[in-house]
């Protein structure tokens, strides 16, 4: 598991008050962006001091910063925030944490996550060659602990 995750790039500024607009698929950009969370842009750390969601995209204010012409220097580098941040719980996860771990259809083992196909409507695993939903009736349980996912039914999916 990585200490630094990726939440977000700068893509431009918003009005003249020193809002950062932010582009975001990260699934839990909501904690990611939260007031007083530190972020880090261009290996600088920063203080998150407000945020708001508009138009598909994060308008994030750092450090108090309450001026367009000290911001225009971040656009186009991405954001990260420390993983330890998020404060996850021992039955939370991140899509990219599902990466390498044990499948398992009762008690068959099936394969390895491949890959994590990060989509809008419903995440997919990748597991040798064919795609389980992450949300759905499929997955009974994701043990981060044992390294293992837990599946029921997943025949039907298998070519």
């Amino acid at each position: 598991m990585k200490d630094k995750l990726w939440i977000g790039k700068i893509v431009n500024y918003f009005g003249i008050k020193g809002e950062l607009k932010v582009v975001s698929d990260f699934e839990m950009a909501d904690r990611a962006f939260k007031e007083n969370n530190t972020i880090y842009i261009n290996n600088e750390k920063h203080l998150v001091t407000g945020c708001r969601f508009h138009h598909h995209n994060y308008l994030v204010k750092i450090d108090h910063i309450n001026d367009i012409n000290q911001i225009t220097k971040y656009i186009g580098y991405d954001i990260y925030i420390d993983r330890n941040t998020l404060s996850l719980s021992d039955d939370e996860y991140l899509l990219d944490d599902l990466v390498g771990l044990d499948v398992c259809d009762g008690v068959e083992f099936i394969g390895k996550v491949e890959s994590v196909n990060k989509n809008m409507v419903n995440p997919l695993i990748k597991v040798k060659g064919f795609y389980i939903p992450i949300y759905g009736n499929y997955i009974v349980k994701v043990s981060l602990s044992e390294k293992k996912i837990y599946c029921k039914n997943i025949s039907s999916l298998m070519l």
